[in-house]
């Protein structure tokens, strides 16, 4: 659009306060371009009179599109895996081998920034591995995890709290439970926004997470066989996973799913288990998949599902994985999990090599480190380091 090429010559930024909306117009590219075309022939009168043009055309466009402007300057979202082509995967696990390797480069990376971590849904790994990021690159953080404290609790609105929450800091990472609300909020927040959890469908930073150990274990993420396990059609880390993987080429999915019996149970989404084109290749029990895959992402069977405790008990079965299974399988096969674990996964599982889910949850904070530096257009100390929110 027309306005967005202003906005990248001209330096726009655009801030909405209530309903008054205020516009901080930054001109001195605009000025020198007219200057160096016609220096005599344009007048202050005549460039007053193109930044009231422009600020018609902000305004009358709304706030989604005013919302464009302010985050337009380097600083993204993270809403969904989706929204990151594999080059900018592969650009972000380079960054992770920097923080991993040499942490005190990116100490004061955050300097004079604001996270806040807003959890309308229960979370320990996810909140304490942003704020920890954040921690570590020298941001403040501002935490509300408890939404009985908030106004929520009192009536305003989910996107009236996003909308003031985005006005104290410098980066919103959230998490709740609706599937597609992310997206509603982005449309308020004037900042970058982080999705930590959404629904049965989204996380992003988590994919990430098992992205990179894949990739970290075995070099490379394409032309491997992954097999996932567990109640997958109401696991938002398998779905995410699933979707980070159609960026790889050549990638076979396996899966054992445990929702035929849940009180919910419908047909199996088949396009959820397809990889460019493929079909995915479905089996009866962990004892029949193990012996065909590279790597094992084994998911909770979600017990609040079932009515009949004795059709959770069957599907948990079948789908849970212990030492015994693991002669079936080849000797290099990789066992991951997201974490928190249930009976799903056998704790007689962790002393052998093929546990990688420990090393997995590691590279968290190392990973949402990484999310927080490309969110906010930062890296060890160029560029936009240190710059802070304008008050």
């Amino acid at each position: 659009m027309q306005l967005l090429e202003i906005n990248r010559r001209s330096q726009i930024v655009f801030y909405e306060m209530h309903n008054d909306a205020r516009l901080l117009l930054s001109m001195r590219e605009y000025k020198n371009d007219l200057g160096r075309a016609k220096s005599k022939k344009h007048r202050p009168n005549e460039l007053d009179a193109k930044v009231g043009e422009i600020r018609r055309e902000v305004i009358c466009q709304g706030p989604a599109f005013q919302n464009k402007l302010l985050k337009g300057n380097g600083m993204q979202d993270l809403i969904s895996i989706e929204d990151l082509s594999r080059g900018e995967i592969e650009n972000l696990f380079s960054t992770v081998d920097h923080l991993r390797h040499t942490p005190d480069v990116f100490r004061h990376a955050l300097a004079g920034r604001v996270v806040c971590t807003l959890f309308f849904e229960p979370s320990t790994r996810t909140r304490l591995g942003f704020e920890a990021a954040a921690h570590r690159l020298g941001a403040r953080v501002l935490s509300v995890s408890d939404m009985r404290n908030t106004r929520l609790e009192r009536g305003e609105s989910l996107l009236d709290t996003t909308r003031m929450v985005g006005f104290y800091c410098d980066v919103v990472v959230a998490r709740h439970v609706e599937d597609g609300v992310m997206h509603r909020i982005k449309e308020t927040v004037r900042v970058p926004l982080i999705n930590a959890g959404e629904g049965q469908v989204r996380h992003p930073s988590q994919t990430l997470i098992d992205l990179y150990t894949l990739q970290e274990h075995f070099g490379a993420i394409d032309n491997l066989h992954v097999g996932i396990a567990g109640g997958i059609r109401y696991s938002r880390a398998a779905k995410s996973l699933i979707a980070g993987l159609r960026k790889f080429s050549n990638i076979r999915l396996h899966l054992v799913d445990a929702a035929q019996e849940m009180d919910e149970g419908t047909e199996f989404p088949r396009e959820l288990g397809e990889l460019n084109g493929v079909p995915a290749l479905e089996y009866s029990s962990m004892k029949e998949m193990i012996g065909h895959v590279d790597v094992v992402y084994v998911v909770r069977v979600q017990q609040e599902k079932f009515t009949d405790p004795a059709a959770y008990q069957r599907q948990l079965n079948k789908c849970r994985l212990h030492r015994a299974l693991l002669s079936r399988a080849s000797p290099s096969l990789v066992v991951m999990h997201c974490l928190p674990r249930a009976d799903e996964l056998d704790t007689d599982i962790d002393d052998t090599p093929q546990n990688k889910y420990f090393q997995q949850a590691r590279h968290g904070v190392a990973v949402r480190s990484a999310v927080l530096l490309r969110c906010l257009d930062a890296d060890s100390g160029r560029g936009a380091f240190g710059r802070g929110k304008s008050w």
